[in-house]
């Protein structure tokens, strides 16, 4: 028959947890200093330990405190979170990749009173335009020129499309256009002007007439008004023989 004996076990407990608190904690280690002793706990055994040994250094023959070895927690990963494309981020991104609206253009016809050719067209690409010899979809005003009326191909464009004439033959009308950084049509359409077999228009031919009357016997003749039949008649014939002379001797 077996029979069960409880005997009792005696704990230590640490001298340091029992003055600071009153807590109890099993002691590991003795501190003896003289006839004085110590139950110490691990934690505060190597607390006095550092103490003494900051004091009065390390005794001579006694094992090297090991380094206390970092532990690294790992840093949990988080997975990122699924995107979720919107019915708006989608129409924003279809925005975005739309083709920008063509830039609007503009016909000249004509020379620009004060303006070469080069400088009358960079003045129009300044102002945001493109400059086009033909109307497309994108052609918004006709600028007219002296000796615009010539080009029936763009009157005929600007006419069929509707497309409004801005003219500039009288002086500072483009000038003002410029600085103010607007075009605006609204002028009439003229009627393209008749050209002959020399390429001159009517009103060219008049001014020719007229300056080769005032040297050949018509020195009075008006600057404005209907050329007289008569000049007209002897300007031909003079022309005439001279265009005959030149194909006899050729």
């Amino acid at each position: 028959m077996r029979k069960t004996v409880l005997v009792p076990v005696l704990k230590t407990l640490c001298d340091a947890h029992i003055a600071r608190d009153g807590s109890e904690q099993e002691a590991t280690d003795t501190l003896t200093l003289g006839p004085r002793t110590w139950d110490l706990c691990t934690e505060h055994a190597a607390t006095f330990g550092r103490y003494l040994v900051d004091a009065l250094g390390v005794p001579e023959g006694a094992p090297a405190e090991p380094e206390p070895v970092a532990v690294v927690e790992p840093v949990p990963v988080t997975e990122p979170s699924p995107v979720v494309e919107s019915e708006c981020d989608a129409e924003d991104v279809s925005e975005a990749v739309a083709e920008p609206e063509p830039m609007p253009s503009v016909m000249l016809a004509g020379e620009v009173p004060g303006y070469d050719w080069e400088s009358a067209r960079d003045a129009v690409r300044n102002a945001g335009y493109e400059v086009v010899g033909r109307a497309d979809d994108s052609t918004v005003l006709l600028i007219l020129g002296e000796g615009g009326g010539r080009n029936a191909t763009k009157l005929r464009d600007a006419s069929e499309r509707g497309i409004p004439c801005m003219d500039v033959r009288s002086p500072g009308r483009f000038k003002s256009a410029v600085l103010a950084g607007e075009f605006v049509g609204g002028d009439p359409l003229p009627a393209p002007a008749k050209v002959d077999r020399s390429g001159m228009s009517d009103r060219e031919r008049n001014r020719v007439i007229r300056a080769w009357a005032r040297e050949n016997g018509w020195p009075n003749l008006p600057v404005q008004g209907r050329v007289p039949m008569q000049v007209r008649h002897a300007y031909e014939l003079a022309h005439q023989d001279a265009t005959e002379g030149k194909a006899a001797a050729a």
